[in-house]
């Protein structure tokens, strides 16, 4: 679904309730999952994004890349972060978690806490992967046994 089918649907009521919310050239539905194409869409208009990645605990340590420009954490502690997340732009919310349980609690305690424009991206950092979107590494300084890894 693109958005004039969602734009279509509105129109028609087909989604009451629902408000569309325009991101420079591209449609978000508030509260709802963006997939990595619309992602890329929006990157590629220039859209500014505010990625938060979401990491399990012992991931966190080994991983060698993030979301380029992402604010980085690990699972429950958003609280200590909210200083990093800005009120002025789309969250996009990720995880490299199986399912989406722990984004779609992150995102909703963003929205408890006074974040309006916060998305789950379908399929995690996955699907960010795959899309092909960019990525930097996690830390500074690489050590050979995290590359040895793999």
């Amino acid at each position: 679904m693109d958005d004039y089918d969602i734009m279509y649907l509105l129109e028609k009521g087909a989604l009451p309730g629902l408000q569309p919310v325009k991101k420079g050239a591209i449609y978000m539905l508030k509260g709802f999952s963006v997939t990595a194409e619309a992602v890329k869409d929006h990157i590629k208009h220039g859209d500014p994004l505010q990625f938060v990645e979401v990491r399990h605990n012992h991931k966190h340590d080994w991983s060698l890349f993030k979301v380029r420009g992402a604010v980085r954490f690990e699972i429950d502690t958003v609280e200590q972060h909210l200083a990093e997340i800005p009120h002025d732009r789309p969250i996009v919310v990720l995880s490299d978690c199986p399912g989406e349980e722990n984004s779609v609690r992150t995102a909703q305690t963003l929205e408890k806490l006074g974040w309006n424009d916060v998305h789950i991206l379908t399929r995690g950092f996955d699907a960010y992967l795959e899309a092909g979107l960019p990525v930097e590494p996690s830390t500074k300084d690489l050590s050979a046994a995290r590359i040895m890894l793999l």
